[in-house]
């Protein structure tokens, strides 16, 4: 049996990525400065590219080195429309919640969009980030998709926020002032109401600013999503999750003073009381 040449195998995956995406090697060729006829010879494995060539190119098609050199470490990258990410995470959680449910954990800058209603989603997508009515509509459909995914498969839920994000947030400092007062108390008592009543399935933990480095959700301590704005990475290498999950046991740890049950209850009911 003949056996593929690695160059073959790395110029196939750069044409397979370059065809789901629909970049061209002319588009290639201006966003990395490769000439047409290199990336050519790359492509169809007659030429093997140095490792700054690659670099360009896998920075351009968002694709790790790691993965074109079979060094693949289970890291799937996801390219949704900004309107669609809600519709993504939905897909992404049908599957992994599996059909009995389960855990999540997420670790963000503020409050999960699990703790808004459609009228304060609306407002977000409308004010902060400026989406167009055609589009609106679409993210709205989209969140409400996955609003029903997480009230179908969601057991338990642990939030890991930013504490002077989610101060700014109950305060309405920009660009948090572009929301209604009202649909922020809302949220607020809604995150409180949980906290009081479901001491097994909700739990919600302050960090510092500087402790935040990167959004990401973790399902069932199996899969592990990262927010990186324009790209999700889904991740299920065994040494990954354990890292993460490590991180999370380490916030729960190290801010456990003031993390106490009581105490987040206290933090959220004396911001509330301030803000009406």
């Amino acid at each position: 049996m003949a056996t593929v040449k690695k160059e073959n195998k790395i110029g196939k995956k750069i044409k397979d990525t370059m065809n789901a995406f629909g970049i061209s090697v002319k588009d290639l060729s201006k966003e990395t400065g490769i000439e047409q006829q290199t990336l050519y010879s790359i492509l169809n494995g007659h030429h093997q590219a140095s490792v700054e060539k690659l670099e360009k190119i896998c920075k351009t098609l968002h694709i790790s080195i790691d993965a074109l050199l079979d060094m693949e470490v289970n890291t799937f990258p996801i390219y949704p429309q900004k309107y669609e990410e809600s519709l993504s995470y939905a897909h992404f959680e049908d599957v992994w919640f599996g059909p009995n449910g389960g855990e999540r954990i997420s670790v963000s800058r503020n409050l999960s969009i699990a703790n808004q209603s459609e009228a304060l989603r609306r407002q977000f997508l409308k004010n902060i980030y400026r989406f167009p009515d055609e589009k609106l509509e679409h993210a709205i459909q989209a969140f409400r998709k996955r609003q029903e995914v997480i009230k179908n498969k969601e057991k338990r839920r642990l939030e890991i926020v930013v504490e002077s994000e989610v101060i700014d947030f109950m305060h309405q400092r920009e660009p948090f002032n572009l929301l209604d007062k009202e649909l922020i108390i809302e949220c607020i008592e809604g995150v409180i109401h949980r906290l009081e009543t479901e001491p097994l399935n909700f739990e919600v933990i302050l960090i510092p600013r500087q402790f935040f480095l990167v959004n990401y959700e973790i399902i069932n301590r199996e899969v592990i999503l990262f927010d990186l704005g324009s790209v999700f990475f889904r991740q299920t290498h065994e040494r990954i999750l354990e890292h993460f999950l490590n991180e999370v046991q380490e916030f729960k740890y190290k801010f456990a003073s003031i993390n106490e049950r009581n105490r987040v209850l206290q933090f959220f009911k004396e911001h509330l009381n301030a803000i009406r």
